[in-house]
């Protein structure tokens, strides 16, 4: 697993549950703007910055000895959304600057930019043109050092589309994504995803779907020798819906079977069964209730370890408190299984086997003006795992202004 997808693995299930709920991006702005621009300002302390076991003593200058720190973030953004005829052109960047009181070493600019043309063709033909580009800092959960590895992930993606009749409408897609590492150069890799699709969509707006997708992924800068490998294949073929079930039910998901086949090393292949699906219910104009599991697989390499098996539950009510004032909560868990041993490595730790990790979040969020917008969250985490040098706790603050132009 990279750095990248460590450092967002206690969130995901949270943010995908979260993804329901009515919080655009610029939630300040109005969204018929063709420029829209938005400064943040925001604050966050977290007593437990590497993810460290209580246990854990830092040796003198490891660059540990701060475990307890406070982040300030200063950001902002420009988006460009205009319709030229039937075509649609979309900028969209944001910068941020990230400073440490203590661990100053780990000072950082980030960023988010996408370039994208919509296309349509004809009353039947679409299909989407674009580039982005992210640049973050690599995670810590899994990483016991004081590094900044800053990840530059790039992204094409071309997509097109053919509604071959009312109801009936198949595409395809070609991703290449690139994704370099500024200290740990064997997480590199290059990617490239191609798959087919096929939707059926009713009257109601309600739809069912095929989806085939292909990734063969390669790690430059790895060496092949006799438990690692520098490359493999997934393949994955999932059933997707998106249905409503009443006015106030709606139900979006997918269940599939994924295959990954590795360069050389067979033993670290994996085949088997995923899903995820996720709900949202409204039982009331202010209350918003979202529920979300899923299955899936995520690539992690070490000795005794090819990939992690994920199983995430997640729950996250919403309610308005009136028009300016939203309370979120999210709450996780997710249990993850370490599979995939090749058996080759003679000196190995002990295997991983199953950890479970918990995540619950609580957001107030202040909207005073159209152009303004406060909020304030508290999160805490843990990880529970056999082994005690990978179990932790967290807890974390963190409060935003957001200003839109």
């Amino acid at each position: 697993m990279t750095d990248i997808e460590t450092m967002r693995t206690l969130r995901l299930g949270a943010f995908l549950v979260a993804a329901c709920s009515p919080v655009p991006a610029y939630a300040a702005l109005d969204p018929t703007d063709v420029v829209q621009v938005q400064a943040t300002a925001s604050l966050l302390r977290d007593d437990n910055v590497y993810r460290l076991p209580d246990s854990f003593i830092a040796p003198p200058g490891s660059g540990l000895e701060n475990r307890a720190d406070t982040l300030r973030i200063l950001g902002v953004g420009l988006k460009v959304d205009k319709m030229l005829s039937r075509q649609r052109l979309l900028a969209d960047w944001k910068v941020n600057e990230t400073t440490y009181d203590k661990n100053t070493n780990l000072d950082f600019v980030g960023g988010d930019g996408k370039l994208a043309w919509l296309w349509q063709a004809g009353n039947h033909w679409n299909g989407e043109a674009s580039y982005r580009k992210v640049r973050t800092l690599g995670g810590f959960t899994d990483v016991r050092q004081s590094i900044k590895d800053l990840i530059d992930t790039e992204t094409y993606t071309l997509t097109g589309g053919y509604q071959f009749h009312p109801r009936w409408r198949i595409g395809a897609e070609y991703i290449d994504l690139e994704s370099t590492h500024s200290e740990r150069r064997d997480l590199d890799s290059d990617a490239r995803v191609s798959g087919l699709l096929l939707t059926y969509r009713t009257p109601a707006d309600n739809t069912i779907g095929l989806v085939a997708r292909r990734t063969e992924r390669h790690y430059p800068h790895r060496t092949i020798n006799v438990t690692t490998d520098n490359g493999h294949v997934e393949t994955r073929l999932n059933v997707i819906t998106g249905w409503r079930l009443s006015g106030a039910v709606r139900i979006d998901g997918h269940v599939g079977h994924v295959d990954v086949e590795h360069d050389s090393i067979s033993q670290r292949d994996f085949s088997g069964l995923v899903w995820r699906a996720a709900a949202a219910w409204d039982p009331t104009a202010k209350l918003r209730l979202n529920f979300l599991t899923y299955r899936d697989l995520r690539l992690y390499e070490d000795l005794v370890s090819s990939y992690v098996v994920a199983t995430v539950v997640g729950f996250s009510p919403v309610y308005a408190v009136t028009e300016k004032i939203l309370l979120q909560a999210d709450l996780n868990v997710e249990n993850r299984e370490y599979r995939g041993d090749p058996g080759l490595a003679v000196f190995a730790p002990p295997p991983t086997g199953e950890e479970k990790l918990r995540l619950a979040r609580l957001t107030a969020s202040y909207s005073p003006l159209r152009n303004l917008g406060l909020s304030l969250s508290f999160e805490a985490g843990d990880r529970k795992s056999p082994r005690e040098d990978r179990t932790f706790d967290y807890r974390s603050w963190f409060g935003t202004i957001r200003v839109g132009f």
